[in-house]
């Protein structure tokens, strides 16, 4: 009896599909499950919902003994190690945090998503274009995805959406204004009246008056149009830029700008960067380097992502006065962290 047991496990259709980290659902997973549906698979997924930082997780060891397959995608690289799968010999580790090279077969990439994994998902997600026309030192898309290239058309994202009853569509673009197409597609997408945005800051670099007044007409969610403001050498042509937008986008609050951070950056280029957004009433969201997740600024770079996370505080105080209410009670870490952020 026992052997028969273990051999009906053993023939079981059966796929567990493992999302380590992702913040939205997670495509990869979603065309797996497509694939293995139509073959005749039952789908379980589990999701970690693990960070993107360095955290003090317990490694997670999954007993996979009734599942002939199980595929484990891991966004970031601080969480490649964060699962392990035993009693199971077919399985499968990818995503950018495990692997760069590592990519689904043609049949799989070509599937349509499949939303019912993430039932308390309300928008469907989807990429017009793949790879960038930048090379950025702390990204990983040239060396996944290589120069920006046409991949979906947006009406098949919008099919899609509405199969599943979605009626918000994010773009997953890495460089979506770098796409040849990208003003006949927002045209389109104004014409068609689709609720949409960005999931990746939008390049200043390539806005002109046309760009940006499309982008104004868009039935765009959430509030704030989202850029990338990586440098402080950026500076200059940031103000050129952001003239042009706030010709259009006229809502104080209404931009804002993610702002890679490196522990080897100087401490003042980061800070000129989140003044120059308070100044311009424009939001600011600091995007650390893993690197910034040790050292003697640690705690810093952990105060200064809060402080402009926390958007009403960032609306309306200075770093210093955020802190001496953030950390009243500790009036040691305060003075600190005020003098760090004056350097």
């Amino acid at each position: 009896m026992e052997r028969k047991n273990k051999k009906e496990k053993e023939n079981k259709k059966k796929i567990l599909l493992v999302d380590v980290d992702s913040s939205i659902p997670n495509l990869a997973l979603m065309k797996l499950s497509s694939y293995y549906k139509q073959k005749g698979y039952e789908i379980c997924l589990i999701n970690f919902n693990y960070a993107g930082f360095k955290q003090q997780e317990k490694k997670i060891v999954i007993d996979a003994e009734e599942y002939s397959k199980v595929f484990v995608s891991t966004i970031f690289t601080v969480n490649k190690d964060a699962v392990r799968v035993k009693n199971c010999k077919d399985v499968t580790f990818g995503g950018t945090g495990y692997d760069l090279t590592v990519k689904l077969p043609d049949e799989v990439e070509c599937m349509e998503p499949d939303f019912s994994l993430y039932p308390d998902n309300d928008e469907c997600i989807g990429f017009t274009s793949r790879g960038c026309i930048r090379n950025c030192d702390f990204c990983f898309v040239r060396r996944k995805e290589g120069l920006l290239h046409k991949y979906d058309d947006w009406r098949k994202i919008v099919a899609t959406a509405n199969k599943y009853g979605l009626k918000k569509i994010r773009f997953l673009d890495n460089n979506f204004l770098a796409n040849p197409d990208c003003e006949k597609t927002m045209q389109e997408l104004i014409e068609a009246k689709i609720n949409c945005s960005f999931n990746e800051g939008l390049d200043f670099r390539l806005i002109d008056d046309n760009k940006a007044k499309l982008l104004s007409q868009l039935r765009y969610y959430p509030t704030e149009y989202i850029f990338a403001f990586d440098n402080i050498a950026y500076k200059p042509l940031i103000i050129e830029k952001y003239k042009i937008l706030k010709k259009y986008i006229t809502r104080d609050w209404g931009i804002k700008f993610y702002c890679y951070v490196n522990a080897n950056m100087p401490i003042k280029d980061t800070t000129e960067r989140i003044e120059w957004c308070r100044d311009n009433k424009a939001l600011c969201f600091i995007m650390r380097d893993v690197n910034c997740n040790s050292g003697e600024y640690r705690e810093f770079y952990s105060d200064v992502a809060t402080y402009c996370q926390n958007i009403a505080y960032f609306k309306l105080f200075t770093f210093s006065q955020f802190m001496k209410v953030h950390h009243k009670n500790n009036p040691e870490r305060m003075m600190k962290h005020i003098l760090f952020y004056k350097k």
